[in-house]
């Protein structure tokens, strides 16, 4: 963890400071609005006069609650929660009002607000209320609170007595009411006993209890003899006379109706309720009537051992074994061969007619079984209707046997409530009694207070002139200082350019000797960006190919781009200045050349190179302008032709500057990163926006460009805040550059 302590930035503190010295006139306004606001609340606010009166109380229990006449102290401490507020309460202020004559007898409560009259009361202990009054007038904050104690009382002994009067007459009348509701409870009652199915349509629930079972097993029987019929239809033998099949597919088709038997065939220990027995084994005719029950239990003798066509195999494998071996031993037209092949062929008739009569079973079992869920189907809205019909009986019968009880537990109720109305009602009684002021202000004003007015004044000045600035200031998104611009890109600021007119500032055709005497600022600032390039190449350890660009248009980054131009020439360096904003490009005005040929004639090869490149007043300055504006061009700088282009004048010029279109909203920017080894990215002090900064330079960054710096440019240095952070950091830039050392390359 690190421990160091922060030293103190004395540069950001007076940065911070001048930054709200440019708002020195919104300050001074907002500190005198907060002044004159206090003013004209004490000049025009009404004074108000205070008083704190304590108030002593005692609840007495009701005797039929407590069983006697002592405190209460479960009623004492309730009535600190209800107490204060009933004394306060709307109806209670507005009839001590009246009576006091402070608004008419008609008046609403809100009168009494229109009079400025303000009443508030709290507990301070278990047996003390305070009364707090504000008022005008200096009488009625003296006399309010025993007014407002003696109204309450008779306003609660007035609501007793009316209450009282009126609940006995009702409750009366209701006693009478619910007792004629529990005998025609009761009667009702028996008549729905009488009326009521409830016993047939039990027992008739009952008996159709089983049916959407039954239907289930029954469906599911279907759906089980249907995948049978499905599987046989897949081997090719359903349908097919079993005279037609093979000994293997009367097997498999025997195999497959037996398991499905068996899927349903009675187990030992299971209990079936006996069907009718029309259509089942004849009785003997003259045996004796037997009693026959409803269910029975299967016994191992009711279950079948082998079918009939498993002994038929049986025998077939017998028959097929002797038939193999009298075929070792005789001729094919041998007696015994011809007699076991007999046997065989008869065997297999046998097993065709046992596989007759299980599909004739199976297919009559199918019919009975559909038929049966059609039955169901039939019974199933009597067994919902019979259901429906028990649910509504019992409902019927539990709601009227409820309603008997509610209204006899309601008919109990109320009597004792109408004899204990009739005697003194379950209700505590309050004492109050005016004991003292503690705080009583009627000669001097509570309200306004001058000197918490003063503080307030003092703080709304305050508060509007350091908080009005400050909204301002973050607001603003627009970039004003190198150290934003690093916070908000990452990258190194390498220089600041002043605000300057536009004659000095594309003045390229000056002598480089400029400066060099007396230092001159705005081309200081050229030769630090100069310095900083060639002292931070990319990582391959080039710094020829610079691109000049900015965030959006209007920038300055024509202008950076040919005074960074006339910097490398200045120190020495063939330098080339190629205009690359095809749609708006204006280094032909900045340098003073002519516009007929340009990159675009060179992009199309209309024209020579040598033509297209041309001179300037400074001899080691050359020019290639943008030329007409011709459809199509801006494509032609992300091809082949425009990299083969520049790598020929790296060949010829030492430092080449190009300047290239806004990066956001435009393809080519991100596009000429590959023929360039860096970028300057130019910023317009206070115009730019921190946003457009950031995507500008996060779009570069995704096409892997080197970054040589960041450029504030057009920074008013009018403004103090300005003037100081352009010092400070000139400074820094100059120490930096006196450390490089003898290695670094020579600047002028």
């Amino acid at each position: 963890m690190d421990t160091t302590k922060k030293k103190f930035d004395f540069a950001a503190a007076v940065g911070n400071a001048l930054s709200y010295a440019q708002h020195g006139r919104l300050m001074v306004i907002m500190a005198c609005l907060g002044v004159l606001a206090g003013l004209c609340y004490f000049v025009y606010t009404t004074p108000l006069y205070s008083s704190n009166a304590v108030i002593y109380f005692r609840v007495f229990g009701s005797p039929l609650s407590d069983k006697g006449m002592g405190d209460s102290a479960g009623s004492q401490t309730s009535a600190l929660k209800y107490l204060p507020w009933e004394l306060a309460s709307d109806s209670n202020v507005l009839a001590a009002a009246k009576e006091l004559g402070i608004v008419g007898p008609s008046a609403s409560f809100e009168a009494v607000k229109s009079k400025q009259l303000r009443v508030r009361a709290s507990t301070m202990n278990w047996s003390h209320l305070q009364i707090s009054v504000m008022s005008p007038d200096p009488a009625v904050v003296r006399v309010f609170a025993k007014k407002l104690i003696e109204v309450y009382r008779a306003q609660r002994e007035e609501a007793w007595a009316k209450y009282r009067n009126e609940a006995l007459i009702r409750y009366a009348r209701e006693v009478d009411t619910l007792e004629g509701l529990a005998v025609d409870s009761y009667k009702d009652l028996s008549k729905l006993e009488r009326e009521s199915r409830m016993t047939e349509v039990k027992i008739e629930q009952s008996r159709l209890f089983m049916v959407p079972a039954e239907l289930i097993m029954t469906k599911e029987v279907v759906r089980r003899m249907e995948e049978v019929r499905l599987s046989l239809d897949q081997r090719g033998t359903l349908g097919t006379a079993p005279e037609k099949l093979t000994a293997e597919q009367i097997f498999a088709e025997l195999s497959m109706l037996t398991a499905f038997e068996k899927e349903r065939e009675l187990r030992v220990g299971d209990l079936l309720r006996r069907q009718s027995q029309q259509g089942m084994v004849d009785k003997p005719e003259g045996a004796p009537a037997q009693p026959v029950p409803a269910s029975f239990v299967v016994q191992p003798n009711m279950v079948e051992g082998l079918r009939p066509w498993q002994d038929l195999e049986k025998k077939r494998r017998v028959i097929e074994e002797e038939l193999m071996e009298a075929n070792k031993r005789y001729l094919p037209a041998h007696a015994i061969v011809k007699g076991l092949e007999e046997d065989l062929a008869n065997n297999t008739r046998a097993l065709a007619a046992e596989l007759e009569v299980m599909r004739r079973r199976f297919e009559l079992d199918f019919q009975q079984q559909t038929q049966k869920i059609a039955t169901l189907e039939k019974r199933l809205p009597e067994y919902y209707q019979t259901n429906e019909e028990a649910g509504l009986a019992g409902e019927q019968y539990m709601s009227a046997s409820q309603g008997r009880a509610m209204w006899g537990r309601a008919r109990d109720k109320l009597s004792d409530k109408l004899s204990m109305i009739s005697f003194t009602q379950d209700l505590d009684w309050v004492e109050m009694h005016f004991k003292e002021f503690v705080n009583l202000r009627d000669v001097e004003p509570t309200s306004p207070n001058k000197m918490k007015l003063l503080m307030i004044s003092l703080m709304l000045a305050i508060g509007g002139a350091i908080g009005a600035p400050t909204l301002v200031n973050l607001m603003h998104t627009g970039v004003e200082t190198l150290q934003q611009l690093e916070n908000v890109t990452g990258l190194t600021a390498v220089g600041v350019i002043p605000r300057t007119t536009k004659e000095v500032l594309e003045d390229i055709a000056r002598s480089p000797s400029i400066g060099a005497k007396s230092p001159n600022h705005l081309l200081e600032s050229f030769r630090l960006i100069r310095s900083h390039i060639l002292l931070h190449p990319n990582s391959k350890g080039k710094s020829q190919v610079i691109m000049v660009t900015s965030a959006r248009p209007s920038e300055g980054k024509t202008s950076q781009a040919a005074n960074l131009a006339w910097a490398f020439q200045s120190m020495g360096s063939r330098t080339l200045l190629i205009d690359c904003d095809l749609r708006r490009g204006r280094v032909h005005q900045v340098l003073d050349v002519a516009n007929d040929i340009g990159i675009t004639q060179l992009l199309l090869n209309r024209f020579p190179v040598q033509e297209a490149v041309l001179k300037t007043s400074n001899p080691l300055l050359d020019v290639i302008p943008r030329g007409p504006i011709i459809t199509g061009t801006t494509e032609l700088l992300c091809q082949k032709g425009f990299v083969d282009l520049v790598e020929r004048f790296r060949g010829e010029y030492d430092q080449i500057v190009i300047d290239t279109p806004p990066v956001l909203g435009l393809s080519e920017t991100a596009a000429l990163r590959i023929v360039v080894d860096g970028v300057i990215m130019v910023v317009r002090a206070e115009k730019t926006t921190r946003r457009d900064v950031s995507d500008a330079v996060a779009l570069l960054r995704k096409t892997d460009a080197h970054f040589f710096g960041m450029v504030l440019n057009d920074l008013d240095l009018n403004k103090a805040k300005n003037y100081y952070n352009y010092y400070y950091y000139s400074a820094s830039y100059y120490e930096d550059l006196e450390g490089v050392g003898a290695g670094g390359k020579a600047v002028v």
